[in-house]
């Protein structure tokens, strides 16, 4: 029991218990996009659908002056019941200190962890707000409002919140870090860093630290201090399936698959049914060019996660590559019902041109590039489409937007070069025919997928 006469400063947080998010469905991942360069996509510090937030659990460290220990034994007692997951008697616990005092700040706080466990996260913020409201300096109110904001896809509320937190705790490294992947979660990279890098100089050894620089590195584009970071970490935790994740999809993503596919063999190995090591597995083998096992390996995935939208994403992807259009078509259909996307709905629009049914794809594309204009690979299947059925002034202009946007487009130049000749401008056309003669040496499957490891799924 603790003793009478603690001031109203919270001393001690433990960890309750792992409370799921309210959303459903996993983040985009490893989306590819086929024959396209526009800008990625940068968000590498999601939300976590379908998956897990930590709600740090006040353990009771503070006398009441009004009601002694009777209340504080009450809210140790509703912390260990969180804690083992029985939230009936720890709400019975708590409403009747809030009986007793209505504002009690230790009990709202974790009133508000009990609705968080119950998904009902309008109540658990209201409760939250108010214990900040009673008690300003609350730390724990503070963490648990700004986990329920990032939870609920409000990253930009939560950092003021969070900004609070780390003002009244400093030196506590957890919220340091937190903070950090706030601020990288608004691309404030350069904030982001600086954060990071004071805990490192502190800490020159911290693992989740230099997992942290390593992923802002890697969303600021810089893969190279990305994998430095990781490297550090691998060698300090070498067995830590979270930095060996890690080293797996940084070194995907820098096409480095050698390196990637003996650590997600192994994770996949070690832990086989976790979707995100599958998926990581999965989206090597499809980097090595070997489509029958990514297929293989995706109807695996899927299994696991039927509502994810980038698992049916990417298995459209590798079917249509072995031209089994139907089951693409199928598949990508389930992507776009589970979430709307233009990448999606591009390779949607390749399999019904390639089953015959050109007026419906010509409508798909046509929108796709009058809503986000610099997606080449759309004006490049548009294009050729135009060209094949005889329509050279439209198929012109559409093609050299797509050589625009992406002057690497093997198929953009060759279908151009025959637009070229078509009009009768031959010295354009041979400039074009020249120009895809060249991409060809560099890339032995025209119809290639660009794969993108944006968003990679996190392991539960």
């Amino acid at each position: 029991m603790a003793a009478r006469g603690f001031d109203r400063v919270r001393k001690s947080e433990a960890i309750a218990s792992l409370i799921p998010c309210a959303n459903h469905g996993r983040p985009r991942r490893a989306a590819p996009t086929v024959r396209s360069r526009a800008p990625e996509r940068v968000k590498v510090f999601p939300v976590l659908r379908n998956s897990i937030i930590v709600i740090l659990v006040l353990i009771a460290s503070v006398a009441h002056a009004q009601t002694g220990d009777a209340n504080l034994e009450r809210l140790t007692e509703a912390a260990q019941a969180i804690s083992d997951g029985q939230l009936p008697r720890a709400e019975q616990l708590l409403n009747s200190v809030l009986a007793i005092e209505r504002n009690d700040a230790d009990a709202l706080n974790l009133l508000g962890v009990v609705r968080a466990k119950q998904n009902r996260k309008t109540e658990a913020e209201r409760l939250f707000r108010r214990a900040l409201a009673s008690s300003p300096s609350h730390l724990g109110a503070h963490i648990n409002l700004s986990e329920l904001l990032t939870t609920t896809n409000r990253s930009a509320d939560a950092l003021p919140i969070l900004l609070g937190a780390h003002k009244l705790a400093p030196a506590r490294s957890e919220i340091t870090l937190k903070l950090a992947m706030l601020y990288a979660d608004q691309r404030d990279y350069p904030q982001a860093l600086q954060l990071l890098e004071e805990l490192l100089a502190s800490k020159p050894d911290d693992v989740p630290t230099l997992r942290a620089l390593a992923r802002v590195a890697r969303a600021s584009g810089n893969m190279e201090k990305a994998l430095s970071h990781l490297i550090e970490a691998r060698r300090l935790a070498p067995q830590s399936p979270a930095v060996l994740y890690d080293f797996g999809v940084t070194t995907l993503q820098m096409d480095l698959v050698l390196d990637a596919l003996p650590v997600f063999e192994q994770l996949h190995r070690d832990y086989p049914r976790e979707p995100a090591y599958l998926y990581g597995l999965a989206a090597t083998h499809w980097k090595k060019g070997e489509t029958a096992e990514t297929t293989r390996l995706l109807n695996e995935y899927v299994t696991l996660q039927p509502r994810d939208p980038s698992g049916w994403y990417l298995l459209g992807a590798a079917l249509l590559r072995q031209e089994q259009t139907s089951q693409a078509n199928t598949a990508l259909q389930k992507s776009l019902l589970l979430k709307a996307d233009t990448d999606t709905n591009y390779l949607f629009a390749v399999t019904l041109d390639k089953s015959g049914n050109r007026h419906a794809a010509i409508k798909i594309l046509q929108e796709i590039a009058r809503t986000h204009p610099n997606h080449a690979a759309a004006h490049a299947a548009l294009g050729t489409i135009y060209r094949e059925a005889g329509r050279y002034a439209e198929a012109r202009g559409e093609l050299e937007r797509a050589v625009a946007l992406d002057a690497n487009d093997l198929r953009a130049n060759y279908q151009l070069g025959l637009v070229y000749a078509k009009l009768g401008e031959k010295d354009a056309a041979q400039k074009m025919f020249d120009r895809a003669d060249e991409l060809r040496k560099r890339q032995h499957d025209q119809e290639r997928v660009i794969l993108k490891l944006i968003d990679p799924p996190q392991p539960n």
